[in-house]
């Protein structure tokens, strides 16, 4: 299906979707940033940096259409950028994303969301994210080559409420990688998936999912595959808030072509994974709940040596929110798979932290940061490749009226890649004027 086609049905459905919000509130928010930035490493070389000045205009807006049953909203960025001394490597961006919901009834809701992303700069493949803060898709910080290529995700959820805890839900992913060069493997993702969590008491309960992909590749070098995953959890609360669980996933992944050599000279076997694990849970309120724990898997792998080892399960996605201050904390680690990037790595062992905070020193000055780090262990790499992704955003920022900001920053970058040859460190220091309203303009209610 190709972009255009995937909006046209997005928005489609979201429109439908929208339904009795055609006579409800309608929102606009325009804004225009130009952002100056020096760039130590512009190419994300090992050794040989070249550093550049750029600078990015864009200018875009967002429209949201609301109602008591449905809603509706849409943004998109259209941005240039402007090497001063690389102008070979001017290009365009468009970041375009767009979501919907509409409840049926109090216990029934349906939402539909899509983001796109066109480019040529290795890191604009950023993690993508729901409402909530929670990491939905993976980026790609192991890219290297400037060519453009455009990314495009999309979801649809329905979930029903049938206890003060219990609920079921069905839900469709959609994926789409597309590379202008030809080298490089386009991808397709496919994910249908469904899952249910209920409490037998007010002390035990269950959590049961299952889902399948998909994966469709356009070059030769990759096979297509299907994925089967399944989850079985069982929780038991000590007290109201705080509990132990014991959980099982199991994961098959059957390759059309099996024993094809992948694009990072990997072997693609079909394979079985057993993965036990067990921990703690704190449950903040009823819609948020961490868990920390432990457990052992063990990949059965056709034709191959097995490969087994123990991973630390954790999820965690909180926001503080005061009067001058918020700081969010979000932390992930488990096993997964990374299956559709231009380097394409398969099964991992991964950990995941993010610290999100601001402060507001005055009503005009304000302060933020955000840290993060992400541990991922290539469990069938040739090479047995490890990877130790470091990142820092720091600034500082002022609002110089109703309708202009004004933000300082620092951004540091930085990859150990163990056994690779993929290691970069990247500083950015950038100056970013933003026009826009402080409160959306009200088009009609």
């Amino acid at each position: 299906m190709t972009k255009p086609r995937i909006w046209i049905v997005t928005l489609v459905l979201m429109v439908f979707i929208s339904g009795n919000a055609v006579c409800a509130e309608f929102y606009f928010t325009p804004r225009v940033a130009v952002t100056q930035e020096y760039n130590d490493n512009i190419d994300l070389d090992r050794k040989n940096k070249m550093d550049d000045f750029i600078t990015t205009v864009t200018a875009g807006g967002t429209i949201e259409l609301l109602g008591q049953m449905s809603g509706l909203r849409v943004s998109y960025d259209p941005g240039y950028s402007f090497y001063a001394d690389h102008d070979e490597f001017d290009s365009w961006r468009h970041d375009l994303s767009g979501s919907g919901w509409h409840n049926f009834s109090r216990e029934t809701r349906l939402d539909v969301t899509n983001r796109f992303y066109y480019t040529e700069d290795p890191l604009d493949s950023d993690d993508v994210e729901d409402s909530q803060g929670n990491i939905i898709l993976q980026g790609n910080d192991r890219r290297r080559e400037r060519d453009t290529f455009y990314r495009n995700f999309a979801t649809a959820r329905l979930r029903h409420q049938f206890g003060v805890e219990d609920f079921v839900y069905g839900q469709f992913t959609h994926g789409l990688w597309k590379y202008d060069d030809p080298t490089e493997d386009d991808a397709q993702e496919f994910s249908p998936g469904a899952g249910i969590t209920y409490w037998f008491s007010q002390w035990t309960g269950v959590d049961l999912e299952g889902g399948y992909t998909r994966g469709i590749y356009d070059e030769d070098t990759s096979s297509d595959f299907n994925n089967y995953l399944g989850r079985l959890r069982l929780n038991r609360r000590i007290s109201r808030q705080f509990g132990v669980y014991g959980e099982y996933k199991h994961i098959y992944r059957d390759w059309d072509e099996e024993g094809l050599t992948g694009t990072e000279g990997d072997i693609e076997n079909n394979y079985m994974v057993y993965a036990p694990s067990a921990g703690l849970f704190y449950q903040f309120d009823q819609d948020l709940t961490a868990s920390l724990g432990a457990g052992y898997f063990y990949q059965q792998i056709e034709d191959a040596d097995d490969q087994q080892g123990p991973f630390v399960s954790a999820d965690i996605n909180k926001l503080w929110d005061f009067q001058r201050w918020s700081i969010r904390t979000r932390g992930r680690s488990g096993i997964d798979s990374q299956d559709f990037t231009d380097d394409n790595q398969g099964f991992e062992r991964f950990a995941q932290a993010d610290i999100i905070g601001t402060y507001n020193f005055t009503r005009e000055f304000f302060g933020d940061i955000g840290l993060g780090y992400r541990y991922s262990d290539y469990i069938n790499s040739e090479d047995d490749e490890i990877d130790h992704r470091y990142t820092a955003d720091v600034g500082l920022g002022y609002s110089v009226t109703r309708w202009m900001t004004v933000r300082l920053a620092y951004a540091f970058n930085k990859l150990d890649n163990i056994n690779g040859q993929d290691d970069y460190e990247q500083n950015r220091v950038f100056a970013t004027i933003t026009l826009q309203p402080d409160v959306p303009w009200r088009i009609w209610d």
